[in-house]
């Protein structure tokens, strides 16, 4: 059990966080009072302290000096992801304008870094909610991250899986969100239960993209593709080196402050 009663936790209630929370949905007596909101949310929430951890964008751990990542626990990819994507009706060189969901900064500043580095490409960017139509968007291309990206997958003629277009670039991993808490906060036994979690959400992957896809509306045979295959939960040296690049290009690009390291809770 969490000591001291329950710890308030924010996640991301997209299909790739599942398996990191959903036993803790299906099983109480994990005593840990969850919160469920988009990415963009819960950094802010955790920000402003009305979150102990929180699933949050890696973008937002960078921006934020006060913060210490939970071990061996990320969201990340090891090649192309399927949930981030840009939709474009015209090839991405040409594209002068892109909306950017707002789900989601991590992607956002992704976007951003792989436009210059793989396509030396600057357009101006706007925001768009994550249920905008890419078909019938103002901008040249659009930006969807997790559910609506999976939603839209083939909806335009020009589509970049992010995840790939990194991989491609670094042959690194992509971490895009991670377990974080502030310095000085007493998670009791929080870390290694939600270990525990996500190697009983990782057993139960079919369980989940079963339940999962009807209420999507996607097939079951993507979301477990999608699950096993396309999305990974540890944290581990390259998930770590991958980080790390990332953070030396947004650095480049502006998009954070240097001299913040990546720094871990300790685990017993």
């Amino acid at each position: 059990m969490v000591q001291e009663g329950c710890i308030k936790v924010g996640a991301v209630s997209f299909l790739n966080t599942k398996p990191l929370i959903q036993p803790i949905l299906d099983n109480p007596v994990f005593n840990i009072d969850l919160v469920l909101d988009v990415p963009s949310k819960l950094a802010d929430e955790l920000k402003a302290g009305k979150l102990d951890v929180a699933l949050i964008p890696i973008i937002e751990y960078f921006r934020c000096s006060d913060y210490l990542i939970l071990p061996e626990i990320s969201i990340s990819s090891r090649g192309a992801v399927k949930s981030i994507r840009l939709f474009s009706r015209k090839p991405i060189t040409e594209c002068q304008t892109i909306a950017l969901d707002t789900s989601s900064r991590t992607s956002r500043v992704l976007t951003q870094v792989v436009l210059a580095e793989k396509y030396n490409v600057y357009p101006s960017f706007v925001d768009c909610p994550p249920t905008i139509n890419p078909k019938s968007a103002g901008a040249d291309a659009v930006l969807l991250i997790g559910d609506s990206a999976l939603r839209n997958i083939g909806s335009t003629q020009f589509e970049i899986d992010l995840g790939a277009v990194w991989h491609d670039l670094l042959g690194l991993p992509f971490v895009y969100a991670c377990w974080v808490t502030h310095y000085n906060t007493d998670l009791g036994d929080l870390p290694q239960l939600l270990k525990k979690v996500k190697h009983l959400g990782i057993d139960q992957v079919q369980y989940i993209a079963r339940i999962e896809s009807k209420k999507l509306g996607l097939p079951r045979s993507l979301c477990e593709d999608y699950l096993t295959n396309h999305i990974y939960y540890d944290l581990g040296h390259k998930e770590i080196e991958g980080m790390t690049a990332f953070y030396d290009l947004a650095i480049k690009h502006n998009h954070v402050p240097a001299g913040n390291q990546i720094r871990f809770t300790f685990m017993t």
